[in-house]
């Protein structure tokens, strides 16, 4: 029996390191709105964490959807699974009541912590060897300035965040302006991360599990993002057609070889450290020579919204594809909701819109 979590906090709550991690505002709201997300793939034995004010949303999802999950900790549990984990998430479930024999100490919780900082993505970028540029993690503000003027079009990146905020396009920008930016992040979490910029073409993520010391490929994931990189929700769909929408840019064989470099500079990195799903972030860019494959923008040591995308499709055989993503405003505006709105939140599937 496995007990879940949905702590979307958690990649802010892994930039702090503390076990006493207040969310901001909206962020908490999220937590809230989205607790009853786990039920999408939770077992018909499993239990949810959920707020006490919110446990009527069971009967929602019963009527909908036909799904159910047990609220809170059971003697039973003998997993935890939460979105993510940190200090903070180890501090909720005790909270909840689950004994510390079955929580992660806190060496672990350091070692999943420093895995997932960004500077993960060097060593997996030159285990893969390919002739991507590899990031440049860095403490000097001026050094993130000579890197833009050498070749502008940088990303500077917090070592912690997530759906893509903590991130910045230093094009254009003054260099006293990104200087400065740049010496908050490195005040706040020690050093930043200079990428090279790509005409990107497409994002997708490549799905993993870990467990018993081995890494294994789950499935892909296809996400939309705003211009400015930003997270805005996640194609829901079978794989042949995540594949298929992979393969108009580059060919299945690249997308296989690509895979395998992944899966091996992997399996070398995180089973020591990490049992339970994650996803590492990928691109199809534009270059000179064509359309390329990035292998490793970013690794997520933690549920996904890909893997939300999975369990949706699986439980609702869609015949075409659609977003899914978080909405916050209008409660009444359109879409398919998959949780009770909550919090001026709204989960919703819309039809995908093919180019």
């Amino acid at each position: 029996m496995t007990l879940h979590l949905f702590n979307p906090e958690n990649d802010l709550a892994l930039a702090l390191g503390c076990r006493n991690y207040t969310p901001p505002p909206r962020v908490a709201r999220l937590h809230r709105a989205g607790a009853f997300m786990p039920v999408w793939w939770a077992g018909e034995t499993d239990r949810i964490v959920v707020p006490e004010a919110m446990e009527d949303g069971t009967e929602w999802l019963k009527r909908e959807y036909g799904l159910c999950a047990g609220i809170g900790y059971d003697p039973g549990v003998d997993r935890l699974c939460p979105w993510g984990w940190s200090p903070d998430a180890v501090r909720q479930f005790s909270l909840a009541g689950v004994p510390a024999s079955l929580l992660p100490s806190d060496v672990e919780v350091e070692a999943m912590r420093q895995l997932s900082h960004r500077r993960i993505s060097i060593g997996i970028l030159s285990r893969c060897g390919c002739d991507i540029p590899l990031p440049e993690e860095t403490s000097d503000p001026d050094r993130v300035v000579s890197l833009e003027a050498v070749r502008p079009g940088r990303y500077v990146k917090s070592p912690w965040s997530c759906s893509g905020r903590g991130v910045f396009h230093a094009l254009g920008m003054p260099h006293d302006v990104l200087r400065e930016k740049a010496s908050g992040i490195i005040h706040r979490q020690g050093s930043v991360m200079v990428e090279t910029g790509f005409d990107r073409v497409m994002d997708f993520a490549a799905l993993f599990n870990s467990c018993g010391g081995h890494v294994e490929f789950v499935g892909w994931s296809v996400f939309l993002t705003e211009s400015r990189g930003v997270y805005s929700g996640n194609v829901v769909a079978p794989q042949w057609q995540l594949v298929e929408m992979l393969t108009r840019y580059v060919t299945y064989g690249e997308l296989v070889r690509t895979l395998d470099a992944l899966t091996q500079a992997l399996s070398a990195m995180i089973p020591d450290v990490y049992n339970g799903p994650f996803g590492v972030d990928m691109m199809i860019f534009r270059s000179d020579e064509g359309m390329r494959i990035h292998p490793c923008v970013e690794l997520n040591l933690r549920m996904t919204m890909g893997f939300a995308a999975m369990a949706v499709n699986s439980r609702l055989s869609l015949s075409s594809p659609y977003v899914m993503g978080w909405r916050w405003g209008d409660v009444s505006s359109s879409g398919i909701l998959l949780l009770p709105p909550a919090e001026g939140f709204r989960l919703v599937l819309s039809p995908l819109e093919l180019k």
